[in-house]
């Protein structure tokens, strides 16, 4: 040490030495640690990562690739009638939308909403044709054009009254479109072949019979009432279990659970809402979904709004939300 000392000049001069020494260690250390996590943290294809931002700026938790489903025949097909057809032929429900912006549309909600190519439903010859020679791409199209209309009629008549159901909170305004059902495929799965802890047969009560209503006579309201089957209470334990575990929610998502029965609770409107919505698409649109019973899965696939959902009516043509 007394060597050290004479060596720079005495104690002082050997502690700044050592000052120095430590500090260029700390910061050269640091400087090490801040450029591994920033590399770690770096994307590793910024291009793919642009394009799925782009894509979640129209869906909610949802992200297909219609580059994955659309062969270049359809490009090509598309990219000629565009030229050919500035203004669609034969369009029945996106009135009032170019050609440009309805295959925009086709892309990026049909085509990645289903997974599947535009010959799924159209002719490449002629995208307006209604028939052409290939029953099963012609049914597909019919289908396709009733889960349009149906499509609008629940954005406007059903998802456009929930901000007027409560005034305790707005609700997300989510809107529905093609991946909001399908998730990507062609024929969704609504109802699994085995659905843990209720039995596999287990449908929603979704009849004329029953009545989805705040009155006594709504089918689900069994607090404290003893005219009631046990077998009725029963098949309300499992709805209710089926919209827990559709949106991954407990029971007091919707309830009060000091008092069942009451209505303070904002969720408790809209999932009313919605059933009496999902009745109704089983009754007025049941013959159009391949023998399927609607289910509150799915859509919501374990989440409170559904993945694959347009995040809000400026995302959609204006033929498929409430009027403004």
């Amino acid at each position: 040490m007394a060597l050290l000392e004479n060596l720079f000049g005495g104690k002082r001069n050997l502690f700044w030495v050592y000052f120095v020494m430590v500090t260029l260690v700390l910061v050269g250390t640091s400087y090490f640690v801040i450029l591994y996590i920033y590399s770690a943290t770096q994307p590793d294809d910024e291009e793919e990562i642009v394009v799925e931002d782009a894509l979640s700026l129209l869906y909610v938790d949802y992200y297909e690739n219609p580059d994955d489903y659309i062969m270049p025949e359809s490009y090509i097909a598309m990219a000629e009638y565009q030229q050919q057809f500035p203004q669609p032929q034969g369009v029945q429900v996106l009135q009032g939308e170019d050609t440009t912006a309805i295959i925009g549309y086709m892309i990026n909600y049909f085509s990645a909403g289903m997974g599947v190519d535009c010959s799924y439903c159209h002719s490449l010859e002629n995208f307006s044709a209604l028939e052409w020679g290939d029953p099963e791409a012609e049914q597909n199209r019919s289908n396709a054009y009733q889960h349009l209309l149906m499509t609008q009629e629940l954005n406007r008549e059903w998802l456009g009254e929930l901000d007027t159901l409560t005034d305790f909170k707005q609700p997300s305004g989510a809107q529905i479109i093609c991946a909001t059902c399908h998730n990507g495929q062609a024929q969704p799965q609504v109802w699994p072949e085995e659905i843990p802890s209720l039995p596999n047969d287990f449908r929603l009560p979704l009849g004329e019979e029953f009545e989805h209503s705040v009155t006594e006579e709504g089918y689900l309201n069994v607090n404290a009432r003893s005219d009631i089957s046990l077998d009725t209470v029963q098949q309300n334990q499992y709805v209710m279990y089926h919209m827990n575990t559709s949106l991954g929610v407990g029971c007091t998502h919707c309830h009060n659970s000091r008092y069942f029965p009451s209505w303070e609770v904002p969720a408790k409107y809209y999932s009313l809402n919605m059933l009496q919505m999902t009745q109704h698409v089983n009754l007025e649109w049941g013959e159009t979904l391949g023998g399927q019973q609607p289910s509150c899965n799915m859509c919501h696939q374990g989440e409170v709004i559904p993945p694959g959902s347009a995040r809000s009516v400026d995302v959609l043509p204006a033929a498929l939300v409430p009027e403004q």
